[in-house]
């Protein structure tokens, strides 16, 4: 008899002489060894599963139960940032991308006329933002958009020493360093270059030091990890351009209303993570990244994923998309001959940010930059008159600031704890990624933020120090 207290998934590749051959075809005696890039504190072998449980209501009580224990945006309040910021989604984008013809997209254009003209909208108005030509699907994030872009730059001057900044996201730095490891592990060879600890500005003098006819890509992030704005951007794309080298502009789209656009200053590939037009925080679920370039075929080709074109029909005035635009670079077209693969892509998410800024316009991406701007440096001017506590850098920024601890003689850890406290959730602790900042956190502001919120958190942190 059947016991039906277990659940048995069906998962055919565990039969053992099913895995017998798997495992001799890839060479390894243990199937652990398949995981050995995984560094071991992140693997954990031994999962923490509660009973079975074989009806929907029991399944849904417990996930409530685990959810509840979340501090969230509906219950704190939140200035951290770092790469994933809190920002307002319209209402209209959660009723678009809802509908079940949507909603349960994965990629999956093929003669789907209404996704395909979405995608095509968007990647329109992505080029007029970034004033760039071509962009294809999305990759899985802002991380690994930019190993691709330092991909397409190895493979299109023949080189492989990269130039990036030390600054640099810190998430971000190891996705690229996975992206270009793996079966090919000298890929790429990236030096980095320090910053201004006055301005937060990239250091000039040593990047022409290590720019030489041997560097495929300089790769800036503007704004920085740091919040900077890089004012010197126009002049060390020229620099690059000199060198025979590809400009590679990291870019967050939502600065794009105030921030020149990398393509107005000489990027010749442009990167980032759309997540901030549209996207709700959802636990790192809710990003994806965008790769474009300039309409060259030197350049278009060594996009690797789908792009969607439009071009007329048969019916005069009427227009027909189609997503197998140049197919033949990809590889769904030549399998093992590819440069690159192409796997799971966020479709759904480029669908969001398209209704994101049709609904914005120029004029909306314009006023919520000035918005954030203004928050964020009212914020940066009230805590500034703390006692002990300093704006550590002098350039510009956009959303982000450090804020310098260290005259308090608290650490960011104990004064982030005190916040938690009072439901407020504090800056991103740079003391151990960037020690030379000291005890520094860095604060995020965005247009969700009210002068009240502002106020609030100086307050708090007043008291905690």
């Amino acid at each position: 008899m059947t016991d039906n207290r277990v659940v048995y998934p069906y998962i055919p590749n565990t039969a053992p002489e099913t895995k017998a051959a798997l495992m001799k075809k890839v060479n390894v005696t243990d199937e652990m060894e398949l995981f050995n890039s995984i560094p071991e504190h992140l693997l954990q072998k031994e999962m923490n599963l509660p009973e079975a449980m074989l009806d929907e209501y029991t399944v849904r009580r417990h996930t409530e139960e685990l959810l509840a224990g979340n501090a969230n945006l509906s219950t704190h309040k939140y200035f951290l940032g770092a790469g994933c910021a809190p920002h307002y989604v319209p209402a209209v984008v959660d009723e678009i991308i809802g509908r079940g013809e949507l909603s349960t997209a994965y990629a999956g254009l093929m003669a789907d006329q209404g996704k395909s003209q979405i995608q095509f909208e968007y990647q329109s108005m992505m080029a007029e933002l970034l004033d760039m030509d071509c962009i294809a699907m999305p990759q899985y994030d802002g991380g690994a958009s930019a190993g691709h872009a330092i991909r397409i730059a190895c493979r299109i001057t023949g080189r492989r020493k990269v130039l990036m900044p030390k600054s640099m996201n810190p998430q971000n730095k190891e996705i690229v360093n996975n992206y270009l490891g793996g079966i090919d592990q000298q890929y790429a060879q990236i030096e980095y270059i320090g910053y201004d600890s006055d301005t937060g500005l990239l250091d000039l003098d040593e990047l022409k030091q290590k720019l030489d006819d041997q560097t495929a890509a300089v790769f800036i992030e503007n704004p920085t990890f740091l919040g900077i704005v890089e004012t010197q951007a126009e002049e060390i794309g020229q620099l690059a351009k000199t060198a025979g080298a590809e400009f590679i502009v990291y870019a967050d789209p939502i600065s794009l209303g105030v921030v020149e656009a990398p393509g107005s200053y000489g990027a010749t590939i442009a990167c980032g993570d759309i997540h901030s037009l549209g996207l709700h925080m959802l636990a790192g679920c809710g990003v994806a990244g965008y790769v474009m370039v300039k309409d060259k075929k030197e350049y278009l080709y060594e996009l690797k994923d789908q792009m969607v074109a439009a071009s007329p029909t048969s019916v005069e005035g009427e227009i027909g998309f189609s997503w197998v635009a140049a197919f033949e670079r990809t590889s769904y077209a030549v399998r093992e001959e590819a440069s690159e693969f192409t796997g799971t892509n966020a479709a759904l998410w480029t669908m969001a940010a398209g209704v994101y800024l049709a609904l914005m316009g120029p004029q909306g991406m314009e006023d919520v930059g000035e918005s954030i701007m203004q928050k964020s440096q009212y914020a940066a001017r009230k805590l500034a008159e703390l006692p002990g506590v300093e704006i550590k850098l002098s350039g510009p920024f956009f959303k982000e600031f450090v804020v310098d601890f260290s005259g308090t003689g608290r650490s960011v850890s104990e004064i982030n704890k005190s916040l938690m406290n009072q439901k407020i959730f504090g800056g991103y602790d740079l003391s151990s990624t960037f020690p030379e900042l000291g005890q520094s956190a860095l604060y995020c502001v965005t247009e969700i933020h009210t002068q009240k919120d502002i106020d609030e958190l100086v307050e708090t942190i007043k008291a905690a120090i």
